[in-house]
This record gives C-alpha cells, structure tokens and sequence, in this order.
C-alpha cells in the first residue's frame, strides 16, 4: 500500500499510464541508496505516469546513460564531491528531470528544454527517517503545477498539447520544434512528441556548456 503522502499525490495526480515494471535489479541496486519509500512506489505502481503523463516515476537503470553520459556529464554541484551519484526518480510530461542524492537528499533539478539546471540545498535531516520523509513530502506537496510548463505567456500547456499530441508513452515527452534554445517558441502548435533518450542527446547538444545555472 502506498504511504499517506502518495496517496493524496494520487488524488492530485491519479496513475493513468502503466509503464515498464520494478524488477528484482531495481530493488538490489537501490536499496541503500534511495529511500524505501521510493523503492515501494516502484514495487506498487512501476515506472508509470500520473495525471494522465503529467508526472512520470523515472526508472534509473533505464536512464544511467542519459543522466551519466549526456545530462550530467560535466556537473558540478557545488555542495558535493565529484564521486556524488545523481538518481533521477521523477520527471515531467516536457523532461524536466529531479535527481536524489544518497545521504543528501533532492540535489538537483534539469529542465533541458530551457537548458536550465537548479542545486538544491540538502535536506534538512540527514538521517534514514528524515531523508525517507523528504522523499515522501516531495510527492505529498506536487500537484499538476510543478510538472507543467508554461507558454511564453506563462499559462500552464499540459492540458492544451495532451489535447494537441494524445498520450505519451513512458519512453516520450512532449517537445518543441525549432528548440526554444534555438529561438522556437513555446506554444501548442509548435509542440510534437520525441522518443525523450534521443530528445534529451538533441537539446544537451545544443546546451554545450551553457546551462542556465541557479541555487
């Protein structure tokens, strides 16, 4: 059974998209490393979308390479050492992307479609049980808000391209074509459904080594 905190996280964010389920491996690699909250919510609902693909469980064996290789692969959180892991664990319907660290808590935020990365600050109790209940009032506190992107007139657009686009599938986000890094604009009619591990490469290919940092 899902935990009180996740429980109204699914009356904000009913699951609607069954996605790949956790397997024996997720929970061998993970455990330790992430809090066993994290790990039941694999267990009970797999790596699936919530308020229909609004909000997304992210499988991090399925996206090692992604966060490893092409996402992270010149971070440096200024709060930690370069040996810290990045385990991303949640992620939006446009690919924004939160990573937990072990031991610290939710480090970081990437939003590659601004091209936009945001430390964090660790947790305010760095114990077993108080890292579990970061965990669990991460999903406790998020709505629809949190997920959504907004347009170049700062209105939220997840409910206007799920109408434009369907529904994603658990490997696809909604995209923008020209990449608004590129000058593209942030509207309906530009948006288009991407393959995310290719879309990611595409836009961390555009970003170089300017990310717009914050925190």
């Amino acid at each position: 059974m899902a935990d009180e905190d996740f429980e109204y996280f699914l009356t904000k964010l009913p699951l609607s998209i069954p996605g790949p389920q956790c397997t024996d491996e997720h929970v061998r690699t993970y455990t330790g490393l992430v809090p066993d909250c994290l790990i039941s919510y694999w267990q009970e609902f797999g790596f699936s979308g919530f308020g229909n693909g609004t909000a997304w469980l992210v499988d991090p064996i399925e996206w090692k390479l992604t966060t490893e290789e092409i996402l992270l692969d010149s971070v440096q959180h200024p709060r930690l050492g370069d040996d810290a892991q990045y385990i991303p664990f949640a992620r939006s319907a446009f690919g924004k992307v939160w990573f937990w660290t072990p031991g610290y808590g939710v480090s970081l935020v990437v939003e590659p479609v601004r091209g936009t990365m945001f430390f964090r600050q660790p947790a305010r109790d760095l114990s077993v049980s108080g890292l579990e209940g970061t965990m669990k009032a991460f999903f406790g506190a998020s709505d629809s808000e949190r997920f959504d992107f907004l347009d170049r007139e700062e209105q939220p657009m997840f409910d206007r391209v799920y109408e434009h686009l369907g529904a994603l599938q658990f490997d696809e986000l909604y995209g923008f074509a020209p990449g608004l890094r590129i000058g593209g604009a942030a509207i309906v009619e530009a948006t288009h459904l991407f393959q995310i591990h290719v879309h990611m490469a595409l836009l961390r290919s555009v970003i170089g080594d300017h990310w717009y940092v914050a925190g």
